[in-house]
């Protein structure tokens, strides 16, 4: 299944679902209309309140219950124009909503750092998978992370500003002390992460602070994600996706999961010792290409204001950031 957060109106966030022509469906909306043939309109309207909330987070937490409400309220939904049990608008075409973050506030962020062989080879470091040792990673905060077709400003005192595509997974339940082998069920689905950062700060913080940055990766909108919240059943095994960057349609980084230090499940493994929580992000590393990575006489591939970012992986789509 495909998930996405959206606003019908201005201060109202419902999730969502697409259906196969590619129009959203409120799950609890639907799930609503379909109890409600069985059942009084206010009971199907509380069960389905109960069941398929239309916070985000409420909705990871409830689990395998929640994701079968979403298929019953798929199917009811596919092909027809079916309204609410109190004949509510329920189904939207894309352009009659603006899409949000697919994960808005989520209680950790955990973002990997040096994880793809190519990536440390251009920032300067040995592409050796013993360098790091472990799996390493900067904290991101909730309030850096916007949505698809996001503005992002560069802030004033910033000389280069980079982007980097990386693949998010979000948490589906607790997970505390989990093995590699079992991590991925832990999953409730995968969407696009770009991990903006100020180099400037992010640099300095390393140089003068003993190597730990936090500043130059938590500036407001520095963590655009989406547009989409795909399910595993939806991916397969994510270590084969592959993943693109482009700046105004240029080319930038074009690599595949395969080419991680440290795959998925090995990350969530080894972060579950400090307790993962339903909703929770990991962001899993970028490959090389980024604008940090250039060399003396090449060209320089630093943002600037005008620029269009994208970023794709395969399966799940393409997330758009506009640079102010």
């Amino acid at each position: 299944m495909r998930f996405v957060s959206f606003a019908p109106a201005p201060g109202i966030e419902r999730f969502g679902i697409l259906l196969s022509d590619s129009r959203i469906l409120d799950i609890q909306g639907g799930y609503a209309a379909k109890l409600a043939r069985e059942l009084p309109s206010d009971r199907a309207t509380a069960l389905a309140q109960a069941i398929a909330p239309a916070d985000t987070h409420n909705f990871i937490r409830n689990g395998a219950i929640a994701l079968d409400a979403a298929k019953q309220a798929r199917d009811f939904a596919e092909g027809g124009n079916v309204r609410g049990p109190r004949g509510e608008k329920i189904v939207f075409a894309a352009n009659e909503v603006k899409l949000l973050a697919p994960v808005p506030r989520p209680p950790k962020f955990i973002a990997a750092g040096k994880n793809y062989f190519e990536h440390q080879d251009e920032m300067g470091r040995p592409a050796d998978a013993k360098q790091p040792q472990l799996p390493i990673a900067h904290v991101q905060f909730a309030s850096t992370i916007v949505g698809p077709d996001a503005t992002v400003a560069i802030p004033p005192e910033t000389k280069h500003f980079d982007y980097e595509v990386e693949i998010a997974a979000v948490i589906g339940k607790r997970a505390v002390n989990v093995s590699q082998e079992t991590a991925l069920d832990y999953v409730f689905g995968y969407t696009v992460f770009n991990d903006f950062s100020d180099r400037d700060t992010y640099r300095g913080e390393a140089r003068l602070g003993g190597g730990v940055g936090c500043l130059g990766k938590n500036f407001a909108g520095f963590s655009p994600i989406g547009p989409v919240l795909c399910t595993p059943d939806e991916i397969g095994n994510p270590q084969l996706l592959r993943l693109q960057s482009r700046v105004n349609g240029q080319g930038r980084q074009n690599s595949t999961a395969e080419r991680m230090m440290y795959h998925i499940d090995r990350q969530i493994s080894h972060w579950s010792r400090i307790g993962l929580e339903p909703g929770d992000l990991i962001g899993t590393g970028t490959p090389g290409g980024v604008a940090a990575g250039r060399k003396p006489g090449e060209e320089q591939w630093w943002l600037k204001s005008g620029d269009v970012v994208e970023c794709e992986i395969e399966k799940i789509g393409t997330l758009r950031t506009y640079i102010a």
